[in-house]
């Protein structure tokens, strides 16, 4: 009888007889054998096969690294550069090392950290993944400067190259650190938070003009002394996270924010930006003393907090030519009481994750104490040249964008005047339809998301605004946030006085 078995396209034909056995065995299965071994190497992957081909390249996702700038002594965020190879074949890549040997750079190859690897297959139409980690160490330097090295690969005698670039900076870098001397922070290098600073009651912290502070993940700057923050119009002071990273240039909830403490008061904050924290000034100082104002702040940005911009526990406060926006909560909020004045300012809380029952204004003269009875005082209101408006949430315009809640019975005194208010609630209250105050009319912000970038709203007044030129002259005030003059006569409501063509 004759059988065939088929082994890789070979068909073998042998002759079983005498009751199938196999004749003559010993040659048959020497035979077998052999065929058996062939078959083996013969079914191997052709995408597992190693070329030389010295035209078997590979390719890049990308020809070049770049990091943003980094502080010495801390790690960036990874980058990553995907290798292909194109081939229907395997390459070996002989080796993957940093070319300069620059050890600010680190490499992470098939999840080991290196600055070398060898002989890594890679098979045909395959891809591999290579993570580059940045550590730069100090340097003499003030100014940023440029650490570089090269992602080396070799393949079949092909060495070719990925470039790696990051710029570094140095840095003053404050860790839980107690402040309990009079201390200027300088301007000439950035400032790194990391947990909290916090400044001693009776202890003054200077913050010199044009300074950068940038805070680590929950890190916060408590004053329980005075802060003195001297920006300049062309030198401003910068309060933000430490993710300098494009991607996180409009994040909130990134650090705490500044707080004042009970014992903190005579605090002035003039010409700073103050952006992507959890709130931008936290100020506790329920003393009912309207003698002096806890805080003063001029001509600076509160922007993309995930709670509130000026949160207040009966404090005092006094605001001139600021812009508060993109808040997630409400851009003021004040319980307790307290003394409130608002001069030429544009609270607009625009912000797309923008709470269901939230306003942009909140005042009560309630302070609700956990274990402790309640702390009841008078709300101070001085709205002047000012505009509230928070413009449309999805297709109706946002109702009531004020909230003034008298849980304690107190009487408040409000002195509202020449400002632009979104309200309904309150188009018929004494205080708010004198003194030409303008209800619900839409100041018609030139851009108020987006702009030409997202992350750089324009609370500018149109051309077209209704509310141009309405607001009154104040001799006291007059510059706008800019630093810009206001127009003599008929000068804008808001933090910008727009500029005629």
């Amino acid at each position: 009888m004759i059988k065939r078995l088929r082994l890789h396209k070979v068909w073998v034909f042998f002759l079983l007889k005498d009751g199938g056995k196999l004749f003559p065995q010993r040659l048959l299965f020497g035979f077998l054998f052999w065929l058996f071994i062939y078959a083996l190497a013969s079914c191997e992957p052709k995408e597992e096969i190693i070329t030389t081909d010295t035209s078997a390249q590979l390719e890049f996702s990308t020809d070049s690294v770049k990091f943003d700038t980094v502080f010495v002594n801390t790690t960036s965020v990874s980058r990553a550069v995907w290798v292909y190879n194109r081939h229907s074949k395997a390459v070996k890549i002989t080796e993957i090392k940093l070319g300069l040997a620059n050890p600010a750079y680190r490499l992470v190859v098939d999840g080991q950290e290196t600055n070398q690897v060898n002989n890594i297959l890679l098979r045909g139409e395959d891809s591999l993944l290579v993570v580059i980690k940045v550590k730069i160490p100090p340097t003499p330097d003030t100014a940023a400067f440029i650490q570089t090295d090269v992602l080396s690969f070799l393949t079949n005698t092909n060495r070719q190259r990925v470039a790696l670039v990051s710029y570094g900076q140095n840095a003053y870098f404050h860790s839980k650190t107690e402040i309990t001397v009079n201390t200027i922070w300088k301007a000439d290098k950035p400032h790194v938070v990391y947990g909290s600073v916090n400044v001693a009651a009776g202890v003054k912290l200077e913050i010199e003009k044009g300074a950068k502070i940038y805070f680590h993940k929950d890190a916060a700057l408590v004053i329980n002394g005075r802060l003195e923050v001297k920006g300049a119009a062309n030198k401003r002071v910068l309060f933000t996270g430490d993710r300098r990273e494009r991607l996180y240039a409009a994040v909130p909830g990134q650090w705490q924010g500044i707080k004042f403490e009970a014992t903190s008061t005579n605090n002035s904050i003039q010409f700073a930006d103050i952006k992507n924290a959890t709130f931008g000034l936290w100020v506790a100082n329920p003393d009912q003393d309207e003698t002096d104002y806890d805080l003063k702040i001029s001509q600076s940005v509160i922007q993309n907090m995930y709670e509130t911009g000026i949160l207040s526990y009966g404090a005092d406060v006094q605001a001139t030519n600021i812009l508060i926006t993109n808040c997630g909560q409400s851009a003021v909020m004040g319980l307790g009481g307290g003394n409130y004045e608002f001069t030429y300012c544009t609270l607009a809380n625009y912000t797309v994750g923008f709470r269901p029952g939230s306003v942009t204004l909140l005042f009560s003269d309630r302070l609700k104490v956990a274990n402790g009875p309640n702390q009841d005082y008078r709300v101070k209101l001085s709205l002047q040249n000012s505009i509230v408006w928070a413009g449309k949430h999805g297709s109706d315009t946002a109702q009531d964008q004020i909230l003034l809640k008298n849980e304690g019975k107190t009487t408040p005194v409000l002195q509202l005047n020449h400002s632009v208010l979104q309200t309904k609630n309150y188009l018929n209250h004494p205080a708010f339809v004198c003194c030409d105050n303008l209800l619900d009319v839409d100041p018609k912000f030139k851009a108020p998301i987006g702009g030409e970038s997202i992350n750089q709203p324009n609370f500018r007044l149109d051309t077209l605004s209704e509310v141009s030129n309405t607001a009154r002259v104040i001799p006291a005030v007059i510059k706008d946030l800019e630093d810009k003059n206001r127009h003599l006569t008929t000068p804008d409501p808001g933090a910008y006085e727009r500029l005629n063509p």
